[in-house]
């Protein structure tokens, strides 16, 4: 006797491509809703979806399109980017090794490396200081920055103030205010920067 041919899966019962980078839409309905405390009926009375057909979602037993989709998220508070965690992006890491980052020299003793994220809206920035090294002249740009010590002592002067910064130590400024870094130990230092605007 033979064996009956497999049935197709339905589409949300399908193994989803971890590279698609989005969760499934109703896992995000049950988490959701459980955190509002609401039931299916309360989410389809809002949204005007069926019961059954929310209830088939959150199982992973259909799909659903986006006109629909939209409708569901408006229920919480998302469009349906938010919704679905559009933000998360891909499922595996990007990584930038640093021979490939540019950098370059921005003082006598003074090392910088650049990672550039146009698409993210910032650059994250490592300086290095040699012993008794800075900046020759104070910057201004748009935007905020971040500052975290990784190494050494570093004189962050800020508005005319001098702000002593240690390894472990983490400042943040609007970076409109004129600002430089100057190494005044016999140690090297080094600091990593989150700069929200395109300086370098």
């Amino acid at each position: 006797m033979s064996n009956p041919p497999p049935s197709e899966p339905s589409p949300g019962s399908a193994a989803r491509d971890p590279e698609l980078g989005f969760p499934r839409p109703g896992e995000v309905l049950r988490r959701l809703r459980t955190h509002k405390d609401m039931s299916l009926r309360q989410v389809a009375a809002e949204c005007g979806l069926s019961v059954s057909f929310l209830a088939a979602l959150e199982r992973g037993e259909t799909d659903i399109a986006l006109e629909r989709l939209g409708r569901l998220a408006k229920v919480f508070g998302h469009d349906v980017g938010s919704f679905l965690g559009f933000s998360r992006g891909r499922s595996t890491p990007s990584v930038f090794p640093a021979k490939d980052q540019e950098s370059f020299d921005r003082a006598p003793g003074v090392r910088y490396r650049v990672q550039r994220l146009p698409e993210l809206g910032y650059q994250v920035l490592t300086a290095d200081f040699e012993p008794h090294s800075g900046l020759l002249e104070e910057l201004r740009h748009e935007g905020s920055d971040l500052i975290v010590m990784t190494q050494g002592t570093v004189i962050a002067r800020y508005n005319g103030s001098d702000h002593e910064l240690r390894a472990g130590d983490c400042a943040q400024w609007s970076a409109g205010y004129p600002h430089s870094f100057r190494n005044d130990t016999d140690e090297p230092a080094r600091f990593v920067a989150v700069l929200f605007s395109s300086l370098y």
